[in-house]
């Protein structure tokens, strides 16, 4: 008697649960943050102990640099971590996806600060003084029209980042097949691009 041979059974395809969790939150602050970019996020508390961070390393450098270093703080840790999940140790580009996201979260937490800089609303940490409203009198666009320019492309280029962050992390909550399709046109039609869907422990 002679046995049917054992068929293999296809993969699989799954979406990534983390992944899909990470997309459900961030969506959420998305729409959440355009519909309302005042309303803030639950990461504005972390950026704002980078953004004290960033005054006080860059204090000697002057008091423009000075009021600049809050608002550079708070997008250096995001772009550093970013570049650190791609570029080090094990790579992880979906961790730099929500980076890039955070990134832009924070443009648009900043042109907040920035469309404050005449009316001096905001509450202020230790009630100092307000860093937009220095530096846009010092370089002399604390016009009404200037403010509300450079407020707005600041909030624009924050939205454009986090739907980009956002779009990124859609491709790891995707099926697996689906993933490894799209990866195997990446690495055919523009490979240099690779190292950002490709994790080094896959």
């Amino acid at each position: 008697m002679t046995t049917a041979p054992a068929t293999t059974l296809p993969a699989r395809s799954v979406a990534s649960w983390p992944a899909l969790s990470l997309l459900a939150l961030l969506g959420f602050w998305t729409v959440r943050l355009i519909a309302v970019p005042g309303r803030g996020c639950f990461l504005d508390l972390v950026n704002l102990a980078f953004h004290e961070a960033g005054h006080l390393f860059l204090t000697p450098f002057g008091s423009t640099v000075h009021y600049l270093g809050g608002t550079l703080g708070q997008l250096a840790v995001p772009a550093l971590l970013a570049a650190y999940f791609l570029l080090f140790g094990q790579a992880s580009p979906l961790g730099a996806a929500v980076c890039a996201w955070w990134l832009g979260e924070n443009l648009v937490n900043i042109s907040v600060y920035m469309a404050d800089s005449r009316d001096l609303a905001l509450p202020l940490v230790g009630g100092g003084d307000h860093d937009w409203n220095e530096l846009l009198y010092r370089f002399g666009l604390l016009g009404e029209t200037s403010v509300r320019v450079v407020s707005t492309g600041t909030l624009c280029a924050g939205i454009v980042l986090m739907l980009l962050g956002l779009g990124w992390v859609t491709f790891f909550a995707l099926p697996s097949r689906t993933r490894e399709t799209l990866t195997a046109a990446v690495e055919a039609q523009a490979p240099a691009l690779l190292f950002l869907l490709k994790d080094s422990r896959d």
